[in-house]
């Protein structure tokens, strides 16, 4: 197994809409995420408070705490998989979204995933672009709902 401190995936894509409607999109709570999983976040998502996503059935797929929020700009968040058994005894990682506005109606939106290992790791890298890919399509063709 790699070293856990080695482990980085990083996506980043320029988006046709403004930093506040990406925001809303990953801070919303009980608004279903089809571009992930149709999970649906439980959280207030201020610094020190925690946050789940979960499936239809209630089951917890990511867990973690809010590091920091700067609101339409920075998200930091510890990444606790647990979508199965092999991935909920691994230890936590951290999640950082930054949204950069370049101009009224666009923006650049990078993700980055780190000190993650093992089955964790590998679904991140395999999953991340096919996610926010996702996120990208939702957020364009629904004008950031």
């Amino acid at each position: 197994m790699p070293n856990a401190a080695s482990i980085e995936t990083i996506y980043s894509t320029t988006l046709a809409c403004p930093a506040e409607d990406v925001w809303r999109a990953l801070t919303s709570s009980n608004v279903q995420r089809s571009w992930m999983w149709d999970s649906r976040l439980r959280g207030s998502m201020e610094p020190g408070s925690d946050y789940a996503l979960y499936d239809d059935g209630g089951n917890n797929l990511i867990v973690g705490t809010v590091q920091e929020a700067e609101a339409p700009y920075r998200l930091v968040l510890t990444f606790d998989a647990r979508w199965d058994e092999r991935v909920a005894e691994e230890p936590a990682g951290t999640l950082e979204y930054l949204i950069t506005p370049t101009g009224d109606r666009d923006c650049v939106f990078s993700v980055r995933l780190y000190e993650l290992s093992g089955a964790t790791a590998d679904a991140v890298d395999r999953d991340t672009v096919e996610i926010y890919d996702g996120l990208k399509t939702w957020l364009e063709e629904n004008d950031g709902a």
